[in-house]
């Protein structure tokens, strides 16, 4: 294997060997030590990458920043209701949550308060974003703020709850069911139009 494609493979492992230990242990709480076992490399390799504990957290953060920043730019061009994209972020939080350690340890990072989260900056931002969209059906500007704190609310709650209950709540279903309840809330005579599964993944992919 070439040197630069060995070196890059070897910074890929450390940053997700790092997002498991922060979003374990938290900023304070994580062990370079042990983000080098689990990398498989000495702390001189992890040193040539990152400097320090703060620059390989904020490696993991600009990584799971850059999921917010490809997803946005799909919806933003799939010529969708606005309103479902909004529906769509919020499964693939959820998503995430369960499949991206990344995105696991900067939750965890900004539920802590250890850090400054950029990531859920950026998902809150592509909220209201796509919440203030001239075609969404919930684009008055006084209530685009309260709107957003309640989408925010229910899928950073359900980030709790993963945490709490990991092994007993199906957390796909439980953000369905969740959007079937407020869909007619939000969208009034509209909200047969959206889909609560969301549409993103695969199916954003396939459709």
């Amino acid at each position: 294997m070439p040197r630069q494609a060995r070196s890059e493979l070897t910074r890929s492992h450390l940053v997700e060997a790092a997002a498991e230990e922060f979003a374990r242990h938290g900023y304070a709480g994580a062990s370079l030590d042990r983000i080098c076992r689990a990398g498989g490399v000495t702390k001189g390799a992890l040193y040539f990458h990152f400097a320090s504990k703060d620059e390989i957290c904020r490696a993991v953060q600009n990584e799971a920043c850059d999921l917010v920043a490809e997803l946005v730019g799909k919806l933003a061009t799939a010529e969708r209701p606005a309103l479902q994209s909004v529906i769509d972020l919020t499964h693939a939080l959820v998503g995430w949550l369960q499949s991206e350690p990344t995105v696991r340890a900067s939750l965890r990072l900004a539920r802590a308060g250890d850090r400054r989260d950029p990531f859920l900056q950026h998902w809150c931002a592509a909220v209201d974003h796509f919440l203030r969209a001239a075609d969404s059906p919930l684009a008055d500007p006084p209530a685009v703020e309260l709107q957003a704190t309640l989408v925010t609310a229910v899928a950073v709650g359900l980030e709790l709850v993963w945490w709490h209950r990991r092994d007993g709540v199906d957390l796909p279903r439980s953000l369905t069911e969740m959007w079937r309840m407020l869909l007619p809330a939000l969208a009034g005579a509209d909200a047969t139009g959206f889909s609560p599964e969301g549409m993103w993944g695969s199916r954003f992919e396939d459709a």
